[in-house]
C-alpha cells in the first residue's frame, strides 16, 4: 500500500468515527440512562467491584484450564475434564464482566470513546470470546486436532485482535514492549518440551525443594529486572521506536528484552512443567492466556490513559 492510500484509509476512519460513532457515544452519554448512572453514588462503585471479581473469576478459569495443557498446572484431571469444569465458571464471569462493564461505560462514555485502551479492550475481549469457543474448545476436546471450526475461529479471532493492535498501540507507555514479553514468556512454555533437555528438568526436580524454588525465584526475578531494564527506552532522545516502523524490532534492547522473555519461560517451565500435550493444545492454549491477558492489560491500561 502507498502512501497516498494509507493517508486515504487514515482520513477515511477518522471520518467514520467523527460522523458516525461519536454521535451515538454523544447520544448515549447524554441520555437518561447514563445521566442516572452519573449521578447515583451506589451504581459505578458496585459495578467497579462486580467486574473486578468477574475478572478474578474469569482468569481462574482460564488459568486453570490452560496451565493444564502447557504443563504447570493441576495434574488430577486430564485437560478436557478440567476444561469441561471450568467453562461454567468461564461463561458466567464473563456475562458478570460484559453486565458491569456496560454500567462502567455509561458513566464515562465520552472518556472511553477518546481511549484507545479502551478499544484494544473491546477488541480483545471480542477475540477472546470468539477464540475461546469456537478454536480453543473444540481442538482440546479433540485432543489437539483442528475442525473446520477451529480454523475459522483461529482466523477470525487474530484477525480482529491484530488488526487492533497494530493501529491501537505504539512504543510509549511500554505497551508493545509488555505485550512482546507476554507473547515470548507464553511461547517458550509451549516449546519448552522440544527445548529444555530431559536431563537438566530431571536434576532441577530431583533437587530439594528448598534449594530448587528459592533458586528459581532468584534467576526469575534477575531475568524480570534485567528485561525491565531493556524495555526503559529514551524515545525522546536514544531512539524514535513510533517512526522506525519494522527496524524498531531489530534493535538490540528489543531483541535482548525478547531473548530474556524466551529464556524467563523456559525456566518457568524446567521448574514447574510437568507433561507434554500436543503441540496444537498447547499453541490454543497459550493464545487463549495471551487474548484474555490482553483483555486485563488494556482494561488496566484505560486507567493510566
Amino acid at each position: 500500500m502507498d502512501t497516498l492510500s494509507m493517508y486515504t484509509l487514515v482520513v477515511d476512519q477518522m471520518t467514520f468515527m467523527q460522523n458516525v460513532v461519536n454521535p451515538i457515544f454523544t447520544g448515549i452519554d447524554e441520555g437518561a440512562v447514563a445521566t442516572f448512572i452519573k449521578n447515583s453514588p451506589t451504581f459505578i462503585p458496585a459495578a467497579g467491584s462486580i467486574h473486578l471479581l468477574a475478572l478474578s473469576l474469569l482468569g481462574g478459569a482460564i488459568i486453570l484450564a490452560d496451565l493444564r495443557v502447557l504443563g504447570p498446572g493441576v495434574t488430577a484431571r486430564t485437560p478436557v475434564e478440567l476444561n469441561r469444569t471450568m467453562s461454567p465458571f468461564l461463561i458466567a464471569s464473563i456475562i458478570a464482566l460484559i453486565l458491569s462493564g456496560v454500567v462502567l461505560a455509561l458513566g464515562e462514555m465520552m472518556r472511553l470513546y477518546a481511549s484507545p485502551p479502551y478499544w484494544l479492550k473491546m477488541a480483545s475481549l471480542l477475540s477472546a470470546i470468539i477464540f475461546t469457543f469456537a478454536a480453543r474448545d473444540p481442538v482440546i476436546r479433540e485432543n489437539g486436532k483442528f475442525t473446520p471450526l477451529a480454523w475459522a475461529g483461529l482466523a477470525i479471532s487474530m484477525g480482529i485482535f491484530w488488526i487492533s493492535w497494530i493501529n491501537l498501540t505504539d512504543w510509549f507507555f511500554g505497551a508493545r514492549q509488555a505485550y512482546l514479553v507476554f507473547v515470548l514468556i507464553l511461547l517458550a512454555l509451549v516449546f519448552a518440551p522440544k527445548i529444555v533437555p530431559a536431563g537438566i528438568k530431571e536434576k532441577v526436580l530431583g533437587l530439594p525443594v528448598f534449594v530448587s524454588v528459592p533458586a528459581m525465584i532468584i534467576v526469575l526475578l534477575i531475568l524480570a529486572a534485567a528485561i525491565f531494564w531493556l524495555t526503559s527506552i529514551d524515545y525522546m532522545g536514544e531512539l524514535d521506536m513510533n517512526g522506525m516502523g519494522i527496524w524498531a524490532w531489530v534493535q538490540p534492547k528489543i531483541l535482548g528484552m525478547m531473548l530474556l522473555s524466551f529464556l524467563w519461560g523456559l525456566i518457568l517451565y524446567t521448574g514447574i512443567g510437568n507433561e507434554e500435550h500436543p503441540l496444537s493444545m498447547r499453541l490454543m492454549s497459550a493464545i487463549s492466556i495471551f487474548l484474555w491477558g490482553s483483555t486485563a492489560i488494556s482494561g488496566r491500561w484505560i486507567a493510566f490513559w
